[in-house]
């Protein structure tokens, strides 16, 4: 076993050096030197710069179980004598069915909880494969695009956790009738949470529920995003029936349009 051990229990005596280290995807934020992607803090690590100092190491997001294996590997040969500490876990993603989602990677929630009747929370986690980071990530600041998903997956799951598990042979189709969403500040890629209040309107049809849902994004105590969302969760038999009659009169108007 390396002396050099990636300790995430441990409280040091004393901290020699405190940072915070996130996924390459989010180099903006690096422009401030207490935070480095993965790939600096192993350039760092091999230049020699940590032989035998104490590190605090504070997850930021896009962090993998590999990249903190990898770390421990590159500081047990390039600095031995180096205690590397921890700040925080890999969190495992949320249920995929929860969220409505195929692919891991595109998974925005971890640690899902339901704190009361119809009131959940959930942490922010970020991907670096994820469909909305691989063609637009620029500045220190997550995307608002994101902060829209990770809302969008929020509300999904409190249906899915508190209507859903009701009827479980039921898939629902989900339709947003009117959002309302409100930037207040940036979100940057380190830990943030979300947290939602469901509100049914009418649910005495068992074939149209219709809901109205608020959300904040919050990052270190202050809320950074918010949103109302009505939506209506459809039967996927019923939803089926209604966008085919419609997709034939769009696609009618649209023929019946002079050339």
């Amino acid at each position: 076993m390396s002396v050099v051990q990636l300790d995430a229990t441990r409280a040091p005596e004393t901290v020699a050096t405190t940072f915070v280290v996130v996924a390459d995807r989010f180099l903006g934020i690096t422009a401030d030197e207490r935070v480095h992607t993965v790939s600096g803090l192993v350039a760092l690590l091999r230049s020699g710069r940590f032989v035998d100092q104490e590190l605090a190491v504070h997850l930021g997001q896009g962090v993998t179980r590999h990249d903190l294996d990898y770390l421990e590997h590159v500081a047990a040969v390039h600095a031995p004598q180096a205690r590397v500490r921890v700040v925080g876990e890999i969190a495992e993603p949320a249920r995929r069915h929860h969220v409505h989602k195929y692919q891991h990677s595109n998974v925005l929630l971890a640690g899902l909880r339901r704190i009361e009747e119809n009131a959940f929370e959930a942490d922010l986690r970020l991907d670096s494969d994820n469909e909305l980071l691989l063609d637009h990530q620029t500045g220190e600041h997550v995307q608002g695009i994101v902060v829209i998903e990770a809302v969008r997956q929020l509300f999904l799951a409190a249906f899915e956790l508190e209507y859903g598990v009701r009827r479980p042979q039921e898939h629902f189709y989900i339709v947003w009738n009117n959002v309302d969403l409100r930037f207040t500040s940036f979100l940057f890629p380190l830990p943030a949470t979300l947290h939602a209040q469901l509100t049914p309107v009418s649910i005495d049809d068992p074939g149209k529920l219709q809901f109205v849902i608020e959300t904040d994004v919050r990052q270190f105590g202050k809320s950074v995003a918010g949103s109302r969302i009505e939506f209506t969760a459809l039967p996927n038999d019923r939803i089926a029936q209604i966008e085919r009659a419609k997709a034939a009169k769009a696609v009618t108007a649209y023929l019946g349009v002079p050339a």
